[in-house]
């Protein structure tokens, strides 16, 4: 369930959000009108998310309010999995497992249909962007928004809004060639419905499972040693964390590079002896996600992108403490 999870708002543009998408040709103020009424609208709906050979078909249920964002996600096909999140905090219920995962995230964590940065301005030097054509997802009229990449060190991106409101419906994710390799579409959906409290609850039952942490706390800000000493063109570090993950003696320092849309993290932690055995060594992948192991100076250097092959090894390759 991880992949749903992979993912502000520009004052010059808040007179431009009242007329309706179709009006707006200006791709900054699509832009700015999709990411704001993602985090800001109440809906409900289900989606599919396509990755690879495998389809996913999931409910969603999301609400914006003074208090946060509050979201319901449910799995519709596959082993039963709901997920709750409230503000930072994410429970993720396996009843197959009698276990609740309770993980705190970023509060800007972008995932789907919120999965737009909040401006343009970063993203320019590295993508090509356009409004392209109308069409129809869901029932509901859309318009298109292509993002394309200016080298090989990232992927690209065909988005669909809807024109009413703004929300995205679809988004699909390509690589160099073109093709898509990652998609998430509605098939169903109700935007600006009222929200009830029922609806937010998670339906498995609470009693008799078991509650675990997949952080021991929520993550602090770091002045760690480690940094990536190569990057692409475009990416920066945007934020160094600490974290106690489960089954781990030590905290481990996390460091997230991005273009503004492409994320990459970084990972290290001391290697003992009883984790020799298992470190990771080389680049692998889980369909458009990389992931590069390494150990470095007694540390495992582990590197997670939803990101070409190449930019998640450049990366990893330099990741080094600096003195």
């Amino acid at each position: 369930m991880s992949g749903f999870f992979f993912r502000r708002f520009a004052l010059p543009v808040l007179l431009g959000l009242a007329a309706p998408l179709a009006q707006a040709t200006d791709v900054q103020t699509l832009f700015a009108r999709m990411h704001q009424v993602g985090r800001s609208l109440d809906y409900e709906g289900t989606f599919v998310y396509q990755h690879g050979d495998q389809l996913e078909s999931l409910r969603i249920v999301h609400k914006a309010g003074a208090g946060g964002v509050r979201e319901r996600l449910v799995s519709l096909n596959g082993a039963p999995r709901e997920i709750i999140r409230t503000g930072s905090e994410v429970r993720c219920y396996l009843p197959d497992e009698n276990a609740v995962l309770i993980e705190h995230r970023r509060a800007d964590d972008r995932n789907f249909p919120a999965l737009l940065p909040d401006s343009l301005a970063q993203l320019k030097g590295n993508y090509k962007i356009h409004v392209g054509k109308k069409g129809r997802v869901a029932g509901r009229k859309t318009v298109s928004v292509h993002i394309k990449p200016r080298d090989a060190y990232r992927y690209g991106y065909l988005l669909w809004a809807d024109e009413a409101s703004g929300l995205l419906l679809k988004a699909s994710l390509q690589d160099e060639r073109g093709d898509v390799v990652e998609q998430y579409m509605f098939t169903q959906v109700n935007i600006g419905k009222a929200i009830s409290e029922s609806e937010l609850k998670p339906q498995y039952p609470a009693k008799g499972i078991v509650w675990q942490r997949a952080d021991a706390a929520p993550a602090a800000p770091s002045t760690g040693q480690w940094l990536a000493t190569r990057l692409p063109t475009g990416f920066t570090l945007t934020a160094r964390l600490m974290r106690m993950l489960p089954a781990r003696k030590q905290p481990v320092e996390h460091l997230v590079y991005s273009d503004g849309l492409a994320v990459v993290s970084v990972f290290v932690e001391r290697v003992d002896d009883e984790a020799k055995a298992n470190v990771l060594s080389g680049l692998t992948h889980m369909g458009v996600v990389h992931v590069f192991g390494k150990v470095v100076d007694g540390h495992q250097v582990t590197v997670v992108g939803e990101a070409p092959a190449m930019t998640v090894d450049m990366i990893g390759e330099s990741v080094r403490p600096q003195p």
